[in-house]
């Protein structure tokens, strides 16, 4: 009966120990939770508006992601919304310092979510922003485009790092690339007009023979 009334005690013990721990872990994860979306809700005005974030906005949304990194390091969210950030560093400031670091932190976030459209198409546009037009860029470009083929904000990098490099690119890569553009025409043909202006390279596009019917047509107009 002692040993009895002794286990018992020890699994009350053992329960209070998990229930506490659960308890803090819940708590860790629900603080970590609040930071990253804080810094959402920092960046939001800028996204939806469709214009960089200012350098307040920046500075006040890392500091809550780094605060959301050190509670829960191994967040893939956390992860990748801290490498968008360097990626916005880096355009703004044109470095190639800055690409080079934020391009670590989107191999960082590829590594723990493979399968993330978004860090593959920010890969592929960094690559092209430091002239490396090597494996690496071959490969993330496919990724993304395979991954997330409607999704919008992919659809736009993809265009902005294809038309960028269009001159480098191997045949497949520019199939890849027209094929891109022609799907985000459906939804995005604004977004495309702004970006097809802002690069040289987009003639040498509407030259390619036998376009889809939907990008023809844009090329006609612009």
């Amino acid at each position: 009966m002692e040993q009895v009334k002794l286990a018992r005690g020890a699994f009350a013990l053992l329960a209070a120990a998990l229930l506490v721990a659960g308890i803090h872990s819940a708590a860790v994860r629900g603080l970590a939770d609040a930071h990253y979306t804080h810094a959402r809700l920092v960046l939001a005005p800028s996204a939806k508006a469709k214009r960089p974030p200012d350098a307040g906005e920046l500075a006040v949304a890392r500091a809550s992601l780094r605060e959301a990194l050190q509670l829960e390091p191994s967040n893939p969210l956390f992860v990748e919304q801290f490498a968008r950030t360097d990626e916005m560093l880096a355009l703004s400031a044109q470095w190639p310092a800055e690409f080079a670091r934020a391009l670590e932190g989107w191999r960082e976030a590829v590594r723990m979510r493979p399968g993330s459209p978004y860090a593959w198409a920010s890969i592929a546009l960094l690559k092209v922003r430091l002239g490396e037009l090597d494996a690496e860029f071959y490969d993330a470009l496919e990724r993304a485009a395979r991954y997330g083929p409607w999704e919008e904000p992919v659809q736009i990098t993809i265009a902005d790092a294809g038309l960028a490099a269009w001159r480098r690119l191997t045949p497949p890569a520019k199939a890849l690339v027209i094929a891109d553009l022609d799907r985000a025409l459906l939804r995005q043909a604004p977004e495309i007009r702004r970006i097809a202006s802002a690069h040289r390279n987009f003639p040498l596009v509407c030259a390619v023979p036998s376009l889809p019917p939907r990008l023809a047509a844009f090329c006609v107009k612009i």
